[in-house]
C-alpha cells in the first residue's frame, strides 16, 4: 500500500501528508483494501471489491462535496463510506466497510501517514549521522580543552566530543527500530475490537489485511489500546533533548568568549537591527526551539493513551491532533539538526588558544600519575594541588616548581616531567574514539538508507 516517498522530503511534503486529500485518499485506500481481503476469504463478491477499489480516489469521488458532508454529518467515515458507496456502480457499493468501524479506518489511516513520516524522518536521520562522522573525522585531531561543571577539567579533541554525541544517536536509533513492530500497527477489529461482525473470519481479516497495509495486527486491536502512540512519541522527545543538547553545546562555543565554532551562514545574513557587528548563531536557536516544542507534547500523548472503557472518542480527537502536530514537527527538527551540522564550522586554532590559556594545569592529573608510583598518589596529588594554586597565582613555571622538591628531582628528570605537561600528549583515547564512532556511525546511515528506501521491506 505504501506508494514510495523521496527519502529527502521537504516540510511542505511532510505537512500534505497530513493534510485532508491525503489522510482521505488514505482512508479510501483502506476502504478497498478491506473489500479486497473480504473477496479473498469469500465474504464480499470479487466484482464488487475490483469496483470498489476502481473508485476508491478523488478522480470518481467530490473532494469538496465530500469536505462539505463531513461538516454536516461530523461523522467523517459516514461521509467517505456513503461518497464511495454513490460512486459505485451496480451492488458494489453494498459491501463498503463491511463489518468495520469509524476508529478503525480513522486510527489505521492516520498510522500508514505516521509510517511514511517515519521513513522519511530515518533517512533524514542518517543524513545527521553522516555530517556527524565527517565532524568526528574531521575533529579527531583538533585539541582543545574539555570542560566539566563549566570549568577545564582536561585536554580531548573535538572529534572525542562528537564521538559521544553519535554514540548517543546510535542508542536513539537502536530504540527508534525496535520499536517500528510495536508502532506501526493496525487496528482492525470492528465496534469494540472483539471482530463482533466479522464472524469466523475476523482473525484472518485482521492479518492479511495488516500485511496488505505494510502494518503488523494488533493481537487485541482494542480500541482502547493507544500506547504504541505515548511510546513514538516519547522516543521522539528523548531525541530531542539529545538534538538540543548538541545545538546547545554549539550555541555556547559560538560565545566570542570561545569562538571555538560558527554557523556559515553567508554575507547576507543579518544579526542585529541595531548593531552592524553582529552575526547571531541562526538555526542552533531554530534546534533548540523545535526541540522543546516537541518535547511538549509528551504530556499530550500520556492523555491520549488513557481512554475509558473500550473506546473514548475524546481521546481519538486527542490522538489525531497528536500525530497531525508530532510528525511535521520531528520531521522539522531533523531536517534542521541536519541543516546545522552541515552549517558548522570548527576554528581549531582558537580551540587551541583557549586550552593553551590554562597552561600546564590542564594537565596536572597526568603528572599526579607520573609522579605517584615514586611518592605516592596521595603525596603527588598535596604536591601538584599546591603548585597549581602557585602558578594561578603567580605565573610560575610548573615544570621548575616540581623540580623544587627533591623527591620529584630525584624520580623523574626534567624532560620526563615537561613531557607529562604536554597537554598534546594527554588526550586519552580521544583520537581512537573518535574515529571509530565516525565509522559506527557511517555504517549506521548506510544501514538506514537501505531499510527505508522506497520499495524495502
Amino acid at each position: 500500500m505504501d506508494r514510495g516517498i523521496d527519502l529527502r522530503m521537504s516540510l511542505a511534503e511532510i505537512s500534505a501528508l497530513f493534510a485532508p486529500r491525503s489522510l482521505w485518499q488514505t482512508w479510501l485506500d483502506i476502504e478497498a483494501a478491506l473489500a479486497e481481503v473480504q473477496a479473498e476469504l469469500g465474504i464480499v463478491p470479487a466484482a464488487a471489491a475490483r469496483e470498489i477499489r476502481r473508485k476508491a480516489s478523488f478522480e470518481h469521488i467530490d473532494i469538496d462535496g465530500l469536505a462539505e458532508d463531513m461538516r454536516r454529518t461530523r461523522a467523517p467515515i459516514v461521509s467517505l463510506v456513503n461518497a464511495l458507496v454513490a460512486a459505485c456502480e451496480g451492488d458494489a457499493g453494498g459491501y463498503v466497510h463491511w463489518g468495520a468501524t469509524t476508529q478503525n479506518v480513522m486510527q489505521t489511516g492516520r498510522t500508514m501517514q505516521m509510517r511514511r513520516s517515519h521513513r522519511a524522518f530515518m533517512a533524514r536521520f542518517a543524513d545527521v549521522l553522516e555530517r556527524l562522522a565527517a565532524m568526528a573525522d574531521d575533529g579527531a585531531d583538533m585539541l582543545m580543552a574539555g570542560r566539566t561543571n563549566q570549568r577545564r577539567a582536561l585536554p580531548i579533541t573535538f572529534g572525542f566530543k562528537v564521538a559521544g554525541w553519535i554514540d548517543e544517536m546510535l542508542r536513539h536509533r537502536d530504540r527508534l527500530e525496535g520499536a517500528e513492530p510495536r508502532i506501526f500497527l493496525s487496528l482492525w477489529g470492528g465496534a469494540v475490537g472483539a471482530m463482533h461482525a466479522f464472524g469466523e473470519h475476523g482473525p484472518e481479516i485482521n492479518r492479511r489485511l495488516s500485511q496488505r497495509l505494510g502494518l503488523r495486527p494488533m493481537a487485541v486491536p482494542s480500541r482502547a489500546a493507544m500506547d504504541q502512540f505515548a511510546e513514538y512519541v516519547m522516543l521522539l522527545a528523548m531525541l530531542s533533548a539529545t538534538c538540543s543538547k548538541i545545538a546547545r553545546e554549539l550555541y555556547s562555543l559560538m560565545a566570542d568568549e570561545f569562538a571555538e565554532v560558527f554557523e556559515d551562514l553567508g554575507v547576507e545574513v543579518i544579526g542585529s537591527s541595531t548593531m552592524p557587528q553582529k552575526v547571531n548563531p541562526k538555526v542552533a536557536v531554530q534546534v533548540i526551539a523545535l526541540a522543546a516544542r516537541l518535547r511538549s507534547q509528551v504530556p499530550l500523548a500520556l492523555e491520549a493513551m488513557q481512554p475509558t472503557r473500550e473506546g473514548d472518542a475524546a481521546n481519538n480527537q486527542m490522538l489525531s491532533a497528536l500525530i497531525d502536530t508530532v510528525c511535521p514537527l520531528s520531521y522539522e527538527l531533523i531536517a534542521t539538526m541536519d541543516d546545522l551540522l552541515d552549517r558548522t564550522r570548527l576554528v581549531p586554532g582558537r580551540m587551541r588558544a583557549n586550552l593553551d590559556a590554562s597552561g600546564s594545569a590542564i594537565v596536572a592529573e597526568n603528572a599526579m600519575m607520573v609522579l605517584a608510583p615514586a611518592i605516592g598518589r596521595t603525596q603527588a596529588h598535596d604536591l601538584l594541588h599546591h603548585a597549581v594554586a602557585e602558578v594561578i597565582r603567580d605565573g610560575a613555571d610548573m615544570v621548575e616548581l616540581l623540580l623544587h622538591d627533591r623527591s620529584v628531582r630525584d624520580q623523574i628528570g626534567e624532560e620526563a616531567l615537561r613531557a607529562a605537561l604536554d597537554p598534546a600528549l594527554y588526550v586519552g583515547h580521544c583520537r581512537a574514539m573518535a574515529r571509530e564512532q565516525a565509522v559506527a556511525a557511517r555504517q549506521a546511515a548506510a544501514r538506514i538508507h537501505a531499510a527505508n528506501a522506497p520499495g524495502a521491506a
